[in-house]
């Protein structure tokens, strides 16, 4: 069964974490304060979110848009090319999101 088929049960749901995290489970640094706002592409509408985050390989951004867990979004950061995403979770008004590609960041 691909990806999108598995996810597809987790859209719009919260899986509330039994414990919290004992230590960083993260493969790259996240940084913050590097970039202030991005542009979402969305169902075809775009949103200037502020970024939370960022790291080599995804984002976390502040919005009021409800994705599925899996959905593709365009990410356009200021003087960047555009880089398609897609949506890794959903909680509180926040979303992380994952790069289809690793970005150099600099």
């Amino acid at each position: 069964m691909g990806m999108y088929k598995r996810n597809l049960g987790l859209a719009g749901t919260i899986i509330p974490r039994s414990e919290p995290r004992q230590f960083n489970q993260r493969s790259e640094e996240r940084h913050e304060g590097l970039v202030d706002r991005a542009v979402i592409t969305f169902r075809a509408q775009d949103y200037v979110v502020p970024v939370i985050n960022i790291s080599t390989r995804g984002t976390m951004v502040e919005c009021d848009i409800a994705p599925r867990i899996g959905e593709a979004v365009i990410v356009q950061f200021e003087n960047c090319t555009r880089i398609h995403a897609f949506v890794r979770w959903v909680r509180e008004g926040r979303l992380g999101l994952n790069f289809g590609h690793e970005i150099v960041l600099g």
